[in-house]
């Protein structure tokens, strides 16, 4: 007979994404570190932590020497928090509120001295506060004061055994095991949270979340992106197309041009993709609008993603084709984001389009353009698969897909696609100028990939002269 898992219970972070990627939230009465480089985070999604379970009823203690109550206090006013219904103490007081004494030792060590008074102190908070969440930032200044690596492993343990005997849930905080190779305290743990910075050439700094281990628990592995802004840390979890179900197929999407609809064989199907490439000012835009409207008008939702230009300009010029997309907008049938490209992540980019699908009904989605998403993962080293991940997962709640993609160049040969991404589209529309008689020409060529991906149309038509 095969065996289930017994799940731990759990509670939830407080932290926007955190249980996604936890599958639950964090296990009660575990040991769980998270570590980090300065500025990462730390402090901040611990506080997340304690808030969330003061909210419960529950009670929690925070035990600090890295920050002082002021400090803190500036912290939580920073995000426009309240630490109502969080108890404090310093890992630096003796028992009972006293300095440490500051004599000689003769007997035993000064360190261990030390040590033991303050864990003398933090067991007494505990046994009066009965916490079933307590927070220790930082961890490092007992592997500064521990004479040994041996006893600082003792007293990480002492702590561990402590606290899981009284079902206190233990969250400990360091940095020092990032550049020291410590792994006392990763053995030790339940669980290992590890937040990282990532800086890159120009742009925002890019942060990511980890959970390398979670005894007992399922976890959604890998990288994560996160930001931290006023009012906290938000994780952006790792896309699985795989986790989403798929949902029935409709019937295919008209442009609501029939020339346009010829070169596709009635429209574009449900959950297929569909790459524009041409030069600069041929169209792409365009076209991409023209499913936009046809989907306003049938009552369906839908996103479009503007990297490279702004919406005034983008709605003026659609409005100026005859296409009435901002009344479209007034109406809630069509949501039109800028995104700036140095600012975002592809994790913030795919948890924008989740939201638009899952919670707003969007049918619809153009990126506009490819361009200026590859520049937001432009250093990512799997940027085809993160595009890929975006487009399964597109494909399987049956949203209409299209990705515009500027070439280099205008005429002649000399034109180049900076990626190619043909192999992952299910129609391309292939845009070129061409000069003819003094004229300048636009010739749009329309490809669609049949079951298989083996090509079942391929088509040529005028798409008209420019001036």
């Amino acid at each position: 007979m095969p065996q289930t898992m017994i799940e731990m219970p759990r509670f939830p972070t407080g932290v926007p994404g955190l249980d996604e990627v936890l599958q639950g939230g964090l296990p009660r009465g575990a040991l769980i570190l998270v570590e980090g480089p300065p500025g990462s985070g730390k402090t901040t999604v611990a506080l997340q932590f304690l808030l969330a379970a003061a909210q419960r009823g529950e009670s929690c203690l925070l035990a600090s020497n890295a920050e002082t109550p002021e400090q803190l206090e500036r912290i939580v006013a920073s995000h426009g928090w309240s630490l109502e219904g969080v108890h404090m103490t310093s890992l630096s007081e003796a028992s009972g509120g006293e300095e440490l004494p500051t004599s000689d030792y003769t007997l035993f060590p000064e360190a261990e001295v030390e040590i033991d008074e303050t864990l003398q102190h933090l067991f007494s908070e505990v046994e009066r506060l009965k916490p079933t969440l307590l927070v220790l930032d930082t961890i490092s200044s007992l592997r500064v004061v521990a004479p040994t690596p041996a006893f600082h492993r003792r007293q990480l343990k002492r702590i561990r055994d402590f606290m899981a005997a009284r079902g206190c849930t233990t969250v400990m905080l360091d940095e020092a095991s990032m550049t020291e190779k410590d792994l006392r305290s990763q053995t030790l743990s339940d669980g290992l949270i590890e937040l990282q910075q990532v800086d890159f050439h120009y742009g925002a700094d890019r942060r990511r979340l980890r959970v390398r281990k979670l005894r007992g628990c399922r976890y959604l592995s890998g990288a994560h992106d996160f930001t931290i802004t006023t009012g906290g840390l938000e994780v952006y979890p790792r896309l699985v197309a795989q986790s989403y179900a798929a949902t029935p197929s409709f019937e295919p999407l008209e442009s609501a041009v029939p020339e346009i609809d010829a070169l596709t064989g009635g429209g574009v199907a449900r959950g297929s993709s569909t790459l524009v490439v041409g030069p600069a000012g041929i169209g792409k835009s365009t076209i991409s609008t023209l499913y936009v409207m046809a989907a306003a008008a049938r009552g369906e939702k839908s996103c479009v993603l503007l990297f490279d230009e702004n919406i005034p300009t983008y709605i003026a010029r659609s409005e100026g084709l005859g296409l009435k997309i901002q009344a479209a907008k007034e109406a809630g049938l069509v949501s039109v984001i800028h995104l700036d490209p140095a600012e975002l992540s592809a994790g913030q980019v795919a948890s924008l389009l989740i939201r638009h699908v899952e919670a707003n009904g969007a049918k619809v989605v153009v990126v506009d353009t490819l361009n200026g998403y590859l520049q937001s993962a432009m250093e990512e080293p799997s940027v085809y698969l993160h595009i890929r991940e975006l487009i399964s997962y597109l494909s399987r709640r049956q949203v209409v897909t299209l990705l515009t993609l500027t070439q280099h160049g205008i005429l002649g040969p000399e034109t180049a696609t900076p990626i190619d991404l043909s192999f992952l589209a299910d129609n391309v529309f292939l845009l070129r100028y061409f000069e003819m008689k003094g004229a300048l020409i636009r010739l749009c060529r329309s490809s669609k990939s049949g079951p298989g991906g083996t090509s079942t149309q391929s088509v040529n038509s005028w798409w008209g002269t420019v001036a």
